[in-house]
């Protein structure tokens, strides 16, 4: 499967909404957990406010 621009999150690791979606369903609702999970956030730093407010929509009461 080929991943469409608006499926990447972080494009410095290619880290997709997909991977964060799946490390929502195992419990995993924060940033530092994500970014050492996916090494996103951890380049540029451009996709922190952005999976921020990912987690915020797609995380239920985490």
């Amino acid at each position: 499967m080929t991943n469409t621009k608006d499926d990447v999150i972080c494009y410095c690791t290619g880290t997709t909404k997909e991977k964060i979606k799946e490390l929502i369903a195992q419990g995993i609702h924060d940033l530092d957990r994500i970014s050492r999970e996916t090494g996103a956030c951890s380049g540029c730093g451009s996709c922190d406010a952005e999976i921020n407010n990912f987690l915020a929509e797609h995380s239920s009461g985490a």
